[in-house]
């Protein structure tokens, strides 16, 4: 069996439909602003449309704000509690806390996801462009695959353009997590995600936001596979299984729509050191179906094409 060195890293070029090309010039140049007043002054300047202003905001935020992960693994235990006789002033203490987290990202360069959606959001209301912050659950791993968080565990922010709420997650658009090392690498995809692949990666928290894309429950959600960035921005389909967790002991069958004839596929499994070609590859009405027997004591199947992971499973 012909078999290629399976490394747990992702190495991927960053193809997207998104085109900055109006924004990169002029907000490459900018400094690193430490008061998001005048970040927002400088955008209102150089760009008069809002669909410009918010797609300089995202690129100017995950271009300069790196992601702390050490933060992340080690969270400052803070609580926050304040007293408040109406509810104008609790509204107004809540922003306080909301500033005193933009304050931190730019001046320290780094946030956890609450900084860049945050930050992000304050930008966009000093530019006076209705925005939210959504609060909500994404999976980072095969790991999470049913495997429901309790407390929601990311942040991201939704933007109304033309009558339109569009979504945006400038903390993924930042850069990728490889062997536990953040590195910085810029992910247009993540300005606008499309719908349809919206509940793939996250779920909001709040009811409201869900409807406004479609219906999905959080426990569906947790079920699916791991749809990495490369799927995500390719044409590819998972037609099945919709299903996270593959059964150990009966063959398994990946159904893709879109795959290309030329196009290289390989499967690796958790605990093996090299991944191995599929027991068989059929095309029928561009729909190709990859046959694998899963390998003894393995519990996770990465589905890769073109030397990328695509999709990632549990077997249990």
């Amino acid at each position: 069996m012909k078999r290629l060195l399976f490394l747990f890293f992702l190495v991927t070029t960053i193809v997207s439909s998104q085109d900055f090309s109006l924004i990169e010039e002029k907000v490459n140049s900018y400094p690193k602003f430490n008061e998001v007043e005048r970040l927002a002054q400088q955008i209102a300047n150089d760009f008069k449309t809002e669909e410009q202003q918010v797609q300089a905001a995202f690129y100017w935020l995950a271009h300069n704000i790196r992601y702390d992960l050490e933060g992340y693994y080690n969270p400052k235990q803070k609580r926050i509690s304040f007293r408040y006789r109406n509810e104008q002033e609790k509204l107004e203490k809540l922003q306080a806390i909301k500033d005193d987290i933009v304050n931190e990202t730019l001046l320290t360069r780094k946030a956890i996801c609450e900084g860049y959606a945050q930050t992000f959001a304050k930008t966009c209301s000093i530019l006076q462009i209705e925005n939210e912050v959504i609060k909500g659950y994404i999976r980072n791993s095969s790991n999470d695959i049913a495997n429901p968080k309790t407390n929601s565990n990311h942040a991201w922010n939704a933007v109304k353009l033309n009558g339109k709420w569009i979504y945006i997650d400038a903390t993924w658009a930042a850069g990728v997590v490889n062997n536990n090392r953040w590195q910085p690498l810029f992910n247009a995809y993540y300005f606008n995600f499309p719908k349809e692949k919206y509940f793939k990666t996250h779920f909001p928290e709040k009811k409201l936001w869900q409807l406004r894309v479609g219906r999905m429950v959080k426990k569906d959600f947790y079920n699916q596979p791991i749809y990495d960035a490369s799927f995500l921005q390719s044409d590819l389909e998972l037609i099945s299984p919709l299903k996270g967790i593959l059964n150990k002991n009966a063959t398994i069958k990946l159904k893709i729509r879109n795959l290309h004839p030329n196009q290289s596929i390989f499967l690796g499994y958790s605990g093996y050191r090299y991944a191995v070609k599929p027991d068989k590859i059929s095309t029928k009405n561009n729909i190709t179906t990859v046959t694998t027997t899963p390998l003894e004591n393995s519990k996770q199947l990465f589905l890769i094409i073109d030397k990328e992971i695509m999709l990632e499973f549990l077997i249990q």
